[in-house]
């Protein structure tokens, strides 16, 4: 806990603790700040990027990480930070071009604040971008320790590394944005969680951590347990078997039982 002096002279308190990747502030009784962050180093259009793709697609895929473990925990997004390691004129406004249309395509552009800064002081040759979300999260919205004894954990989209698995932000197998969006407004599912670069298995146990239980996985369920999932290329959520059918026909994204919370 820190105390923090007002205007006026008395003393805020505000809890600040760590989830994961997230960090989480106690602003009141009942709201939190829920704050993601995600880099994107030597991907892009300079000499120097080892993996070279199109401003519009790595603009995608640099909002899409911290926005989507935003819109997990049940937040609203509040602002967007894009720090970008490039100039304004041509690169930097590509990137901010694909990022404002990203949140138009996902009806989020007047809902969300997008403000950064660029490099315009010295000359580059590798891309660099770092993206931070703030968003308010009300207790009553909350999918933070929602996991249940007995659920099944379903992976939604395919995890793909982007260098051995390649893969464009676009393809109907690649969960993005709008699949957490999807997830977030069917009762039935009872967590969410962005798969990350260490994977389907780790993310699991860690989902299953936040409530102090297990995951026992499913092998045979033809995912990779153990490929970095790119840019969150693939997402978990937990829920009862029984309403697994009926996730399978609200998402466009397959979907694929990976294991169970015990």
């Amino acid at each position: 806990k820190s105390d923090y002096p007002d205007r006026g002279g008395s003393v805020e308190k505000y809890t600040v603790r760590k989830l994961r990747d997230l960090s989480i502030i106690s602003v009141s009784r009942n709201r939190m700040l829920v704050i993601a962050c995600d880099s994107n180093a030597s991907i892009g259009e300079k000499p120097m990027d080892y993996k070279k793709i199109s401003y519009e697609e790595m603009g995608v895929s640099a909002l899409k990480v911290p926005l989507m473990e935003v819109l997990a925990t049940g937040a609203a997004p509040l602002i967007v930070v894009d720090n970008l390691c490039v100039e304004m004129e041509g690169f930097g406004r590509r990137i901010i071009a694909a990022m404002r249309n990203e949140l138009e395509r996902h009806g989020m552009a007047d809902k969300v604040q997008l403000t950064g800064s660029t490099e315009d002081n010295m000359p580059t040759s590798q891309t660099g971008v770092g993206v931070t979300v703030i968003g308010m999260l009300c207790d009553r919205d909350s999918r933070i320790g929602k996991t249940q004894k007995g659920d099944v954990v379903v992976c939604v989209g395919v995890p793909r590394d982007g260098i051995i698995d390649k893969y464009s932000e676009f393809q109907s197998d690649v969960a993005n944005i709008g699949t957490v969006l999807q997830l977030i407004n069917l009762p039935f599912v009872h967590e969410i969680l962005p798969v990350g670069s260490k994977g389907v298995a780790y993310e699991a146990e860690q989902l299953c951590k936040t409530v102090n239980l297990s995951f026992a996985s499913r092998e045979e369920s033809g995912i990779d347990f153990y490929i970095s999932a790119g840019s969150s290329t693939a997402v978990l959520c937990s829920l009862q078997e029984k309403d697994f059918s009926k996730l399978n026909t609200c998402l466009e994204c397959p979907c694929d039982i990976v294991g169970e919370v015990v």
